[in-house]
């Protein structure tokens, strides 16, 4: 079991119990370490200390509670696990530069002509906030064995018609093997700057193929949104391809995603249908959400080529 296995209930267990936990003391009484050793282990593993993890969580869902309930100010603080008005609002200011009240008052202008994409918001919002630099994280996953030819490996392969879905995201070239660190450093910037535009998210974090090779892959990754936003700096705005789309959901470790890409090309081939433009893989489940990874969820997503 690797050292971030071992944390991943820990990450369960904050993100159920959310702002109730207050001190690294508290935190290394549910996770049974000495508090330095948690702290050294926990940061080299998630990129933050768990106080620096559980404020920013806090705050991210805050955000999101601001602008899609009716709750007054010091209701969100106090759901946060805030003690005060005045404490929530220097924390909130520190990370997006504004006031609560301030921050519902001018983004609120936008988020309300996606009325429709409130509860979608909400529920992406507090769900990805704690898990946003661990999607496509090694957990020593060991590929199955493969089947016959012409099986599908258990993949259950569906081809549907999407619609043209608004992506904010990062590019970046990286080698395979960093993939995993890559997306820590592009998800979460485009998150933060999501939840600080007051911009709707659409769908659960997602991550573009646009070459891929043995030596440097060129990747796109980010959140889809519910309407047209714009960029700002590395942040860029685009969309995922609507039209004929071939898709499959792959049950594992991140480090057996590509069982589920031979298994696309597969279908392809037995069908006599082509590929056009990049695919993308969508992280359904969130790592501190479910802490086993035989259980995460990924949805995989082929562009066809039109009749």
């Amino acid at each position: 079991m690797t050292r971030l296995e071992e944390l991943l209930p820990l990450l369960a267990q904050l993100v159920e119990v959310d702002g109730e936990i207050k001190t690294l003391a508290d935190l290394a009484a549910l996770d049974g370490r000495s508090p330095f050793h948690l702290q050294r282990i926990f940061t080299a593993e998630v990129g933050e200390s768990p106080l620096q993890f559980s404020r920013r969580v806090r705050l991210q869902r805050a955000a999101a509670a601001l602008l899609v309930t009716q709750k007054s100010v010091l209701e969100v603080a106090l759901d946060a696990g805030f003690d005060s008005h005045e404490g929530f609002s220097r924390a909130f200011r520190a990370m997006f530069s504004q006031s609560p009240s301030k921050f519902r008052e001018q983004q609120r202008a936008t988020f309300n002509h996606f009325v429709h994409h409130y509860r979608l918001h909400l529920e992406t919002a507090n769900r990805t906030a704690p898990c946003i630099t661990l999607y496509r994280v090694s957990v020593g996953g060991k590929p199955k064995s493969k089947t016959k030819k012409g099986e599908n490996m258990s993949y259950e392969i569906t081809k549907k018609t999407i619609a043209e879905t608004p992506f904010l995201y990062m590019r970046n070239q990286v080698k395979p093997e960093e993939i995993a660190t890559a997306l820590a450093n592009m998800l979460g910037p485009v998150f933060q700057y999501a939840t600080a535009q007051g911009i709707p998210f659409a769908g659960p974090p997602t991550t573009r193929y646009i070459s891929f090779g043995p030596g440097l892959a060129t990747i796109e990754a980010g959140m889809p949104v519910a309407g047209p936003a714009e960029g700002s700096g590395e942040i860029m705005a685009g969309s995922l391809a609507g039209g004929d789309v071939v898709s499959t959901i792959h049950k594992g470790p991140y480090d057996t995603l590509n069982l589920g890409y031979e298994a696309i090309q597969q279908w392809m081939i037995e069908n006599n249908e082509e590929a056009s433009g990049a695919p993308w893989e969508s992280y359904i489940t969130d790592p501190g959400e479910v802490p086993d990874p035989a259980e995460w969820l990924t949805e995989i997503v082929q562009p066809l080529k039109g009749a």
